[in-house]
């Protein structure tokens, strides 16, 4: 798999951001961008948060995300140059390369490094397509897996039919079947004007054929030549149609449902182990509370500040007996509330490494799938060309029977258009032949070949994971697509309703999601991963104090798995308390965005 970490990015007059570089370094956790906006301070958006994941876009696309004319782009305060650089890692199975990515306007180019050589293209045009190469990266991929804004305009559960497949098919890495299908087209239409063009040479000929005698002779000569060239064919055809029988008899059958159905347990499995242990941390951080609570009420017991616990009095001396046992009563308790704290914290050892065993069964499992889906295609094509044999063989034997049944007659002018009528006929069958092929292949890369088999597969990914989500979103909806993707969403009575039906915090919930879902599949399918994760307005939605939690546990768990660097754009509060990473705290004042240690929120 291709992993691609981006290291730093350094924004200078961009939008609201200034002269002062504004510098973002992705390192791993879940950070947080926040900030001020001083030029009005009852608002707390506006203020720039979201112009880092524009220039990120802007830096390997050469537009922004919501797609400004480039005379918009420099900050018009300054009129500076704009001026973007991108730092990322690309480790492959070619190796590690280090890459830097320039990109300005007044002027407008761009530059592309890699370990320090220029790489830059002829035109701005063909270097943004190189790097998008490089990156394996898509506009439509980079805003549904990388940059995800939760309150997009349109979002996909919003999109047409013929949207959704489109993108479905560019996240699972299946456009190349529709730049196939093309070609494959023009190659045919070529090959069926050359097929016309001989069958109509061919037809002149057959005319001319017919008038001459004496044709039988020609035949008798030929007849030899051909049945024993046709006889060659058919052991030939026999030879390796055995041999394929052999091969198709080795390979392996292997239940891909069987396997999925251990997956969606194990990940059950996974995310049953998460919650126990967030249960086991509660139990810890609430057993350590009690502990120092008692323990503070046993420093107080005998002095002036302690009270009876039965009437509320202050102590006094003759209450000693009551304090000695009082204490001896909250030492117990004290040991109680350490006992647990320890009973939990082992019982959390042992969550993780079941938790770890799950993810790994996981992996081995998706391997099986993988292995699985190759076997299978091995098989349909042994049993294609083995149907292909079969067709060459009935054809032979035709051409046997029309050899064995032909007169003997021989003329020399009937030899020679005879021929001209063969070599004229091989190129009609040649053409024929290829003509059959291709149709074939088209079949095969059409909507209703393979690539439909292989959308009913990979549909069965993405509503495994889509239910995967919506479950640790605590949704009370259900929604899986069909093949040709339409979505069918149950309600918690298990009715069927319209996405529309649903709230607004319960249509967030779906929307997010699909974001996950997306992004995963993108990295399990796409054969690339992308070490950054950039959530616009994540947390400024329609979620509430729950759903945010919930939301921040899918983050952190993802962050650790994945090794991620998840960035919120938030100008909540209660974003701060999940970072694990950075707060990146931002300042808008006279209308310029920089980026400030720390403020007060």
């Amino acid at each position: 798999m291709k992993k691609v970490n981006f290291k730093k990015l350094s924004i200078v007059n961009f939008l609201s951001v200034g002269e002062t570089p504004v510098t973002i370094e992705f390192g791993k956790g879940l950070h947080v961008i926040t900030g001020k906006n001083k030029d009005k301070p009852d608002r707390r958006n506006a203020i720039g948060k979201s112009t880092i994941a524009d220039a990120l876009y802007f830096a390997i696309f050469g537009e922004t995300l919501r797609e400004l004319k480039k005379d918009l782009i420099p900050n018009n305060l300054t009129n500076g140059k704009t001026h973007i650089e991108l730092d990322f890692e690309l480790d492959s199975s070619k190796g590690r390369n280090n890459y830097k990515i320039v990109r300005t306007l007044s002027p407008s180019k761009v530059l592309i490094f890699k370990d320090g050589v220029d790489r830059t293209r002829d035109s701005i045009k063909n270097t943004t397509a190189y790097i998008s190469r490089v990156l394996s990266a898509s506009p439509s991929i980079f805003q549904n897996c990388v940059i995800m804004t939760v309150n997009n305009a349109v979002p996909f559960m919003a999109k047409n039919k013929i949207e959704k497949r489109k993108f479905i098919e560019d996240i699972f890495g299946m456009e190349v079947f529709s730049t196939m299908l093309t070609g494959l087209r023009n190659e045919y239409n070529e090959i069926s004007r050359d097929h016309d063009t001989q069958l109509t040479k061919l037809e002149e000929i057959e005319k001319a054929y017919k008038n001459y005698e004496d044709q039988k002779q020609r035949i008798l000569r030929t007849r030899k030549e051909k049945k024993q060239k046709y006889l060659g064919r058919q052991k030939d055809n026999t030879e390796e149609k055995e041999k394929l029988k052999n091969e198709l008899s080795n390979v392996e059958k292997i239940n891909i449902s069987k396997i999925q159905k251990q997956i969606i347990s194990l990940e059950e499995a996974v995310s049953d182990q998460g919650i126990k242990i967030e249960t086991n941390l509660e139990a810890v951080a609430r057993n350590k509370a009690l502990a120092a609570e008692r323990k503070d009420r046993y420093k107080k017991m005998g002095t002036e500040e302690e009270k009876c616990p039965v009437c509320l009095r202050p102590m006094e001396e003759h209450d000693a007996e009551l304090i000695v046992q009082e204490k001896e009563n909250l030492k117990e308790l004290i040991h109680e509330a350490i006992d647990n704290i320890k009973n939990y914290s082992e019982g959390l050892k042992e969550l993780r490494v079941r938790k770890d065993r799950f993810v790994k069964a996981i992996s081995q499992c998706q391997n099986k799938v993988s292995e699985a889906r190759l076997q299978e295609q091995n098989r349909k094509n042994i049993e294609q060309r083995i149907g292909q044999l079969d067709r060459w063989q009935e054809e032979l034997e035709g051409d046997l029977e029309s050899i064995e049944s032909t007169d003997t007659d021989f003329d020399t002018l009937i030899v020679e258009t005879k021929q001209r009528v063969d070599k004229l006929e091989k190129k009609v069958k040649k053409f024929k032949n290829e003509l059959s092929k291709l149709d074939i292949v088209k079949y095969i890369v059409s909507e209703e070949g393979v690539k439909s088999y292989i959308v009913n597969k990979l549909l069965e990914l993405l509503n495994s994971k889509l239910l995967l989500y919506l479950k640790r979103l605590d949704s009370n909806s259900i929604c899986i697509f069909n093949e040709y993707f339409e979505e069918e969403i149950l309600n918690e009575k298990n009715k069927v309703c319209s996405y529309f039906n649903f709230s607004g915090a319960e249509r967030k919930s779906i929307d997010l999601a699909c974001l996950f879902t997306f992004s995963d599949i993108r990295r399990l399918q796409g054969g690339v991963q992308y070490n950054i994760a950039i959530y616009d307005e994540l947390f400024d939605s329609s979620f509430d104090e729950k759903g945010i939690e919930l939301i921040t546990q899918i983050l952190q768990d993802r962050v650790e798995e994945l090794d991620e660097c998840s960035i919120v754009i938030s100008h909540r509060k209660e974003s701060i308390k999940a970072v694990t990473g950075d707060v990146i705290y931002l300042e808008k004042e006279n209308g310029i965005t920089t980026r400030v240690d720390y403020m007060e929120l």
